[in-house]
């Protein structure tokens, strides 16, 4: 079994990668090292300098090979246009790495829309494990207390 981690990269990775020690490694530096993953993809909406800057600094902390997908987002915020960012991304991991993957959905990163588009999609419509991470907790597998039920998703959502 494939072992996928997908992630937004957040500010406090990109700070990570500029050495400001208050963060520490960041996020998805923290989920990699010590935790066993075939593949990391990483969804960003930053500049194409800002994310080659930080893959670099992160190929110097794994060995595990990173995909990166640059997404144009209006607002960071903006729930629907993330939650088809993620779509696209995840069909597409699994379009190009068959059947027989374990998804895991960082949801420490990014914004928190970004963060509860990870949650809905683990819940709904992809089976995938949720992780999050911080400096003072480490890497854990986040209790969601809830189950989301099809009839509560919105008719948009359903269609797509």
């Amino acid at each position: 079994m494939t072992k996928i981690l997908i992630s937004w990269i957040g500010m406090t990775d990109l700070k990570a990668a500029k050495g400001v020690e208050s963060v520490g490694i960041g996020p998805i530096a923290q989920a990699v090292i010590g935790h066993f993953f075939d593949k990391i993809v990483l969804i960003s909406n930053y500049s194409e300098a800002e994310n080659n800057a930080y893959i670099s600094w992160l190929k110097t902390k794994t060995n595990i090979k990173i995909e990166h997908y640059s997404e144009q987002l209006t607002d960071p915020t903006d729930y629907e246009q993330i939650y088809f960012i993620d779509i696209k991304v995840v069909t597409d991991v699994l379009a190009k790495n068959g059947s027989n993957v374990s998804l895991t959905f960082h949801i420490s990163p990014g914004t928190p829309a970004m963060q509860v588009i990870w949650v809905i999609l683990a819940k709904t419509r992809f089976e995938a494990e949720l992780i999050e991470s911080s400096k003072e907790q480490g890497v854990k597998t986040p209790y969601i207390p809830f189950e989301i039920s099809a009839e509560f998703i919105p008719k948009l959502l359903q269609t797509v």
